[in-house]
């Protein structure tokens, strides 16, 4: 059973659907910047940042105090910071990922994260939504973090034009979730953020960059290697396998005319991003995907390694300005449930014990002086 979609370009997701959204502000530490806080005389030889980072995570959370930010992280480990959902609160480091993982609804804490041995390049202040309204009230959480943010460069007399703000929105479901009984669903009408927030009384800035895709992702079951012709002991390579899901993914995505995206089957972490200039790029732990919704190129992008076995495939449907319109994503969202359900069934995929999580973001960002 697939996604409903109305007359009214609302789409109707399972009821135990989720919410999330993070606000991230970066910038650069300088030599001015520090120069602010006081040395202290017993400062600690080998970590001679301890002081400084210590001062100015304080001065953050004072600030967040005030506007009733609850969950808000201070991070300068030179980490891309990544949010995703869990019912314990856990933080894992990679060489380049700071993962953080937290429930909305019941966790709130101030945290710092940093190593006073190191003086790192920037400053990455993460804002996280809490409770259980998140999509509801997503322009009130993004008007305290612009303010929290406008006190605090204002304090430590950081030129707005170098801070960037950057609001992620998730919406997260199992594909196959009414076919696992999941009873009830709810209506929604994925409008652009910026109307979103205008039909809440919060003007965006004029200049900003958006972009929105959907992320879905699977893992490699046994039953899709054996379906591959591949008999896992002595295995060499896997390309019949990601060759098979490859063919399935963008014959699928072509008869849904879904014409922007990319199958990521290497074990790297896609990064999608609004540009018009690098498509793919390999950078340690990332992959880097440019999607120009304005001018698409309409290309699906493949990236895997033969001799290596991934725990799970992640597929990315970059939307495009004329997928928007003037109704929102439903159509874009109902055309993915469709291709995906296309595909599972020509992978043979059981909807009543196999998983697909869709994840459709919303990402927009602008720098502080266009606030």
């Amino acid at each position: 059973m697939g996604l409903r979609r109305s007359k009214t370009s609302k789409v109707y997701l399972p009821s135990n659907s989720r919410y999330s959204q993070f606000l991230l502000a970066e910038f650069k530490i300088t030599d001015d910047l520090i120069e602010q806080f006081e040395k202290t005389d017993d400062a600690d030889k080998l970590k001679p940042w301890q002081s400084f980072y210590q001062q100015l995570s304080e001065k953050l959370f004072t600030v967040c105090e005030e506007e009733e930010l609850n969950s808000v992280h201070f991070i300068a480990n030179d980490k891309l910071p990544r949010v995703r959902f869990s019912n314990e609160i856990r933080y894992w480091k990679t060489e380049q990922q700071m993962l953080i993982f937290y429930n909305p609804e019941y966790h709130e804490c101030y945290k710092s994260h940093f190593d006073g041995a190191v003086r790192a390049k920037k400053v990455s202040l993460l804002f996280l939504a809490t409770g259980d309204s998140i999509r509801t009230s997503a322009a009130g959480f993004h008007q305290k973090v612009s303010r929290a943010l406008a006190t605090l460069v204002n304090q430590l007399s950081v030129p707005a034009e170098n801070v960037r703000l950057r609001d992620h929105q998730h919406l997260t479901y199992d594909l196959f979730a009414q076919d696992k009984n999941v009873e009830g669903s709810n209506a929604h009408t994925l409008r652009l953020i910026r109307r979103r927030y205008k039909a809440a009384d919060f003007i965006l800035p004029e200049k900003h960059d958006t972009i929105s895709y959907v992320v879905a992702s699977f893992p490699v079951s046994r039953k899709l290697i054996k379906r591959a012709g591949i008999n896992l002991v002595g295995a060499k390579s896997f390309a019949p396998l990601y060759q098979m899901i490859n063919d399935a993914c963008t014959n699928a995505a072509a008869h849904y005319e879904l014409k922007n995206g990319a199958v990521i089957a290497n074990g790297l972490t896609p990064i999608v991003r609004n540009s018009s200039t690098k498509a793919v790029q390999e950078v340690g732990e990332l992959e880097m995907l440019g999607f120009d919704p304005k001018q698409p190129k309409n290309e699906f992008y493949c990236s895997w390694q033969d001799e290596y076995l991934v725990d799970y495939v992640q597929i990315i449907f970059a939307a495009t300005e004329q997928d928007i319109k003037d109704k929102g994503y439903s159509k874009f969202v109902d055309n993915v449930d469709k291709s995906l359900r296309k595909m599972a069934s020509a992978l043979d995929m059981t909807p009543e014990r196999d998983e697909i999580v869709v994840r459709f973001h919303q990402h927009l960002a602008y720098s502080l002086n266009e606030s």
